[in-house]
C-alpha cells in the first residue's frame, strides 16, 4: 500500500516520463503490477486457462536450470526482506494438505507476472520509439527483478511442489 501511494504521488504531474528515470520506471512498474494483479487473478479464476499453456517443460521439472540463474539468491532476498509480504498466500500453511491451494496461487502469480511483463515491455518499447530512450531501457531492465525472476522462482517452486506431491502419492498408494 505504501509503495502504491508513493508511486501515485511520484506521478502526480502525469504519467508521461519525467524526473529520475530509475525511480519513474520503478513507480510505473509497481502501478502496473498493482493495477493488473487483481483483475487478472479474477479473470483467470473465472475463465480457466489451458493448463498446457503454463505447464512445466520436462527440463524444468528438476529445477536445475533455475539454480543456474541464481534463483536461490532471489528467494533468499524475498524471504528476508519486506518484499516477501507482498503476497502472503504464497506460503504453505497447513503442511502437505495445503499443496493444491499453493499450486493454484503459484499459477495465478505466474500469470500476473507474465501479463505485467508484457504490458510493461510494450510501454518501454513505446518510450524507446519516442524521445524517452533512457526511460525505456530502464523499464526493460526493471523487468528482470519485477517479473522475470519471480516467474522463474514460481516455476521452480511449482516443480518442487509437484515432486513432493508425486512422492506423497507413491508412498500412500
Amino acid at each position: 500500500m505504501v509503495l502504491t501511494v508513493g508511486a501515485l504521488y511520484f506521478n502526480r504531474r502525469g504519467f508521461y516520463p519525467h524526473g529520475n528515470p530509475l525511480i519513474y520506471a520503478l513507480a510505473i512498474s509497481w502501478l502496473i503490477s498493482f493495477t493488473v494483479a487483481l483483475p487478472i487473478t479474477a479473470i483467470f479464476a473465472v475463465f480457466k486457462a489451458n493448463p498446457k499453456l503454463f505447464a512445466l517443460a520436462r527440463w524444468e521439472k528438476e529445477g536445475e536450470i533455475y539454480d543456474r540463474w541464481s534463483i536461490r539468491a532471489f528467494r533468499w532476498v524475498l524471504l528476508h526482506s519486506p518484499l516477501g509480504w507482498i503476497n502472503a498466500n504464497l506460503y504453505l500453511s497447513a503442511g502437505r494438505t495445503d499443496c493444491e491451494r499453493l499450486l493454484k496461487e503459484m499459477s495465478f502469480g505466474e500469470r500476473v507476472h507474465w501479463v505485467t511483463c508484457l504490458l510493461s515491455s510494450i510501454l518501454a518499447i513505446s518510450w524507446l520509439a519516442g524521445d524517452y530512450a533512457e526511460y525505456g531501457y530502464l523499464m526493460l531492465l526493471v523487468r528482470i527483478p519485477f517479473d522475470l525472476y519471480p516467474i522463474m522462482l514460481l516455476r521452480r517452486n511449482r516443480g518442487r511442489l509437484r515432486r513432493v506431491l508425486s512422492r506423497q502419492l507413491r508412498t500412500s498408494g
